[in-house]
C-alpha cells in the first residue's frame, strides 16, 4: 500500500498509477485534512473511466473489481499499465486561492504478490488504513447501470414504469455520500421511497452515478450538478458525464461543458435533457455567469432547500428574477429542488423542521413515467411546486396546463389544498404584478374559483402563500407556472440574450 499527501491550490494535478498485471482489485481512499471539495476521477491504462468521487474531510474509499465496484466505481477489466488520477480544487477561483491538502492511498491486490507503484510529486505518507470491504451499495436489491467506462450514459430514458398521462411528483436536485451528502445509497432509496415521490434525480457535484437503484415504484433519472465559482446548474437527463481528463477547469469552461451534455435539437423539443440553473440568489451559491444565454436555460429553481436560513429571502429573490425572464419572453418554468444533504435525524443551523428528499416537491404533467416524458414535461412548463399542503388544481376544466398559451381571453382556474389545519391564500401574479389575492379552501370546504381576463397581459402565475403567525407574514408554499397569451410580441422575439442584460433590468 503506497500513502500520498499533497496540497493543491486552484487547479488541476495528475497522479500516474503503476498497475501491475494480474491484479484482481484496486482500492482507492481519499480524504481532504480540512473541511472542502476536492473531485477525484480515476482513468485506466486504456483512458477509460474507472471512479469518481467528491473527497472531503471524511475519508472515502472506492474499491474496483473485474465484476464489482463500490459507490462512484464502474466495474471491469483492470488492465495493467498507467492509470491516472486526476485530482481538481475548483475554489477560489475569483479570490485567492487556498491550498487544500488530501491524503491518498492505493491498494493493489495482485496474485503474484507484486506491490503496485504510484509516482508523483508529493511525499509518501499517510495517516490511515482502509476499510477492507467498502460497499456503499450494500442492501440495494437491483441496479441500473447510468454512466459507462467511455463516459456516456447508458440509461434508458424511453422505459416506462407507468403509462398513464398524470401529474408525476418528483425531486430535482439532491445529493448523496458521493459528493457532499450524508446519506448512501441504499439509505437515499428508502428515504425516497417513504416520501412517496414517482421520479427523482442525483444531481451530484461535477459527477454522475455510474449505477442508480431500480425501485418498483420510483423512476431514479441520471443528473450532474455542474458546480463552479460562478454558480451551480442541474444537467438533468445528460448524454454523458463531465470528462475530466486534463480537462479545462475555469468556470466558464466547466458552464459551457455542461452546456454541451445535452443537444440543443433535443432542448428544442427531442428526447432527452434540461438545464435547471440552481439557487440563483442563494449567496454565495448564487448564479453570476453573466454569459449565460437564457435561451439555454429550461428551467429555475425557485425554491431550495426551505430549511435553510436564507431560503425565504433568496426564494422570493428568484421569483421575481422568474418574472423578469417571462416579461422578456423566455418561457422558463419555476422548480423547486431539496438540495437536500442531510440525514433525516439532521437538521440545518437554525432549523426546527428536516430537510428531506421531495421539500419541496416538482410535479411534471408527463404522458407516462419515463425519462422522455419527464424531461418533455420540465422542457414544456407543464410544472408545479409545492410543500405539503396537497394542492389540487384544473385550468379551464382541466383543457390547459402550465406553459401552455390560450386560446381564449378568459381563463378559469379551481384550487383547493388538502392541508385543513394552516390557512392558505393565491396570489395572482400577471406580468410581475400582484392583481389579486384570495383566501384558498381546503378540500372539505369545496374549492376557490378564479376568472381572470388575459386580454391585456402576458402571462399570468399562481403562487401559494400560507398564513404566517406574525402580521403580513406570507410563507412561499408553491407556485404554478404560467399560462401566457401568445399575442404579445416578446414570445416570439425574446427581448432579453444573457443573464447579464437580466440583471442589469432587475437593478434599474
Amino acid at each position: 500500500m503506497l500513502k500520498l499527501n499533497g496540497e493543491l491550490p486552484f487547479g488541476h494535478r495528475k497522479l500516474v498509477i503503476d498497475v501491475p498485471a494480474n491484479t484482481q482489485a484496486i482500492t482507492l481512499s481519499g480524504t481532504t485534512v480540512k473541511k472542502g471539495f476536492m473531485y477525484a476521477y480515476l482513468f485506466d491504462a486504456n483512458q477509460r473511466l474507472r471512479g469518481c468521487q467528491l473527497w472531503q474531510k471524511a475519508r472515502k474509499h472506492l474499491t474496483l473489481t473485474a465484476h464489482n465496484a463500490s459507490l462512484g466505481g464502474i466495474a471491469g477489466e483492470l488492465p495493467a499499465g498507467e492509470w491516472q488520477l486526476h485530482l481538481y480544487n475548483l475554489e477560489g477561483e475569483e479570490r485567492t486561492p487556498k491550498a487544500m491538502q488530501y491524503l491518498c492511498e492505493v491498494e493493489c491486490e495482485v496474485e503474484c504478490e507484486v506491490e503496485c507503484e504510484v509516482e508523483c510529486e508529493v511525499e509518501c505518507e499517510g495517516a490511515f488504513e482502509p476499510q477492507p470491504e467498502p460497499n456503499d451499495l450494500m442492501g440495494l436489491k437491483s441496479l441500473t447501470p447510468s454512466l459507462t467506462a467511455d463516459n456516456t450514459i447508458a440509461f434508458d430514458y424511453s422505459k416506462m414504469k407507468r403509462t398513464e398521462s398524470a401529474w408525476y411528483s418528483g425531486d430535482l436536485h439532491a445529493h448523496t455520500c458521493l459528493s457532499d451528502g450524508h446519506n448512501s445509497l441504499a439509505t437515499a432509496a428508502e428515504i425516497i421511497k417513504q416520501q412517496g415521490l414517482d421520479f427523482f434525480f442525483l444531481t451530484e457535484h461535477n459527477i454522475c452515478h455510474p449505477m442508480l437503484p431500480d425501485l418498483d415504484n420510483v423512476l431514479m433519472l441520471p443528473a450532474v450538478e455542474v458546480t463552479t465559482d460562478k454558480g451551480h446548474f442541474n444537467v438533468h437527463g445528460p448524454k454523458r458525464g463531465l470528462d475530466m481528463r486534463d480537462a479545462d477547469y475555469s468556470s466558464a469552461a466547466l458552464i459551457q461543458q455542461g452546456l454541451s451534455l445535452i443537444d440543443d435539437e433535443q432542448k428544442a423539443g427531442g428526447v432527452q435533457g434540461s438545464i435547471s440553473i440552481n439557487h440563483p440568489m442563494m449567496k454565495p451559491w448564487h448564479w453570476h455567469y453573466n454569459e449565460m444565454e437564457l435561451a439555454k436555460v429550461n428551467t429555475l429553481e425557485v425554491c431550495c432547500d426551505p430549511t435553510w436560513a436564507t431560503s425565504p429571502k433568496a426564494t422570493e429573490e428568484a421569483l421575481t428574477v422568474l418574472s423578469a425572464m417571462w416579461n422578456a419572453g423566455h418561457r422558463i418554468a419555476g422548480v423547486g429542488g431539496s438540495d437536500s444533504h442531510l440525514a433525516p435525524h439532521e437538521r440545518n443551523p437554525q432549523a426546527h423542521e428536516p430537510s428531506l428528499y421531495g421539500d419541496p416537491t416538482t410535479y411534471v404533467y408527463a404522458h407516462g413515467l419515463s425519462g422522455e416524458s419527464i424531461l418533455a414535461g420540465l422542457r414544456a412548463g407543464q410544472v408545479y411546486v409545492e410543500r405539503g399542503c396537497g394542492l389540487a388544481f384544473e385550468i379551464n376544466q382541466g383543457d390547459m396546463l402550465p406553459g401552455q398559451a390560450i386560446t381564449s381571453p378568459m381563463v378559469t382556474y379551481r384550487l383547493s389544498v388538502e392541508d385543513e389545519f394552516h390557512d392558505y391564500f393565491v396570489e395572482l401574479i400577471a406580468d410581475g404584478k400582484v392583481i389579486g389575492r384570495h383566501p384558498l379552501k381546503a378540500h372539505c370546504d369545496g374549492v376557490t374559483e378564479l376568472n381572470i381576463d388575459m386580454t391585456e397581459h402576458a402571462w399570468l402565475r399562481i403562487d401559494i402563500r400560507r398564513v404566517g403567525r406574525q402580521q403580513n407574514e406570507r410563507e412561499f408554499i408553491g407556485l404554478i407556472n404560467p399560462v401566457f397569451n401568445p399575442s404579445f410580441p416578446q414570445f416570439s422575439k425574446p427581448t432579453l440574450a444573457t443573464w447579464g442584460e437580466l440583471v442589469d433590468t432587475l437593478s434599474t
